[in-house]
Formats: structure tokens, sequence, C-alpha cells
């Protein structure tokens, strides 16, 4: 599972510098960013992660359902990338976020709805939804692994309602 990993690392890098171009001129600094361990990083957009954070050392959090799981791996002030884990037949009800999203899966299958568009979901895929795009997702039969990454991080600041894993 870590190499799987290890070889996407590059597109994920790809995605997270595209990110910060892409809100880079929609931020503005009022204060400048502070460093925080992973411990304790907060919905704060002047909250960064280390310069550089471990998958094993990485903030984890269960959503409320129990079904789903992130991994945080870098939450920064133009952009959030995670481990995103699902239990087979998962669901994510319609919902929209702010900023433009991406997901990139690395097993699993399913369907995800963008603006009422299904699509079919398999390892490799790779999935951008645009800011406020109506969204919903059918995880399929087995796990979804997928990396995901939002541009801008004020949409991941719903996984600090999460239950932080131990």
């Amino acid at each position: 599972m870590m190499a799987d990993l290890l070889r996407h690392l590059p597109l994920a890098a790809a995605f997270v510098l595209g990110a910060c171009a892409a809100s880079a001129a929609q931020s503005s600094a009022s204060t400048p960013p502070t460093h925080a361990p992973a411990a304790s990083l907060s919905a704060s957009p002047t909250t960064l992660s280390p310069p550089v954070t471990t998958a094993a050392d990485a903030e984890r959090r269960v959503a409320p359902s129990g079904k789903a799981r992130v991994t945080i791996l870098a939450r920064g002030a133009n952009a959030f990338i995670a481990r995103l884990e699902m239990d087979a037949g998962a669901t994510v009800p319609e919902h929209r976020d702010a900023t433009e999203e991406y997901i990139h899966v690395l097993q699993g299958s399913g369907t995800i709805v963008v603006d009422d568009q299904p699509f079919a979901l398999a390892p490799g895929s790779t999935v951008y939804m645009p800011a406020n795009a109506k969204v919903s997702y059918q995880n399929g039969d087995e796990p979804l692994v997928g990396l995901q990454v939002f541009s801008g991080p004020e949409p991941a600041a719903k996984y600090d309602g999460w239950t932080p894993e131990a």
C-alpha cells in the first residue's frame, strides 16, 4: 500500500502545485502563516502543516458514521491533501465545496455524480470537481483509497468535526 502511495506521489505533487498556483491569486496574507505539529492542526487557514509529514505521523480522523477516514498529509494556506479511505458501500451525500477538489483513486471503485452527471471510478481515475459543484458519491463493493486535494483549505475544515483516531 505504501508503494502505491509513493508511486502516485508525483501526481499528487502536481495537483498540489497546480492547486497552490490556482488559488494564490485568491489569497491575501494579513498575517504570516505559522507551522504547527500535525496533532494540533485546526481549520485556521494560517495554521500550516510542518514542512515534512510522514504518513505514519500524520493526523488521522474518522467520519461520524465510522465508514470513512482521512489521513491529513498536508494542510496549508492555499491547499490541502489527504489520503481518503471509505468502506465498501459507503456514501457521500450531495454537497458543494467552496474550492476545487481533486481525487485520484488508488484502489476501489464507485460512482461519483458531479453536477448531475454520473461517472464510474476505478483505480487510476482522477476526478476534478470545480468550486461549488454539486457532488455525491456511492462507493462500490470494496474499500476505496484515494488521494484528495482541495485547492483551498476551507472545505477540509469539515474534517475537524470528525473524531481523531489514535
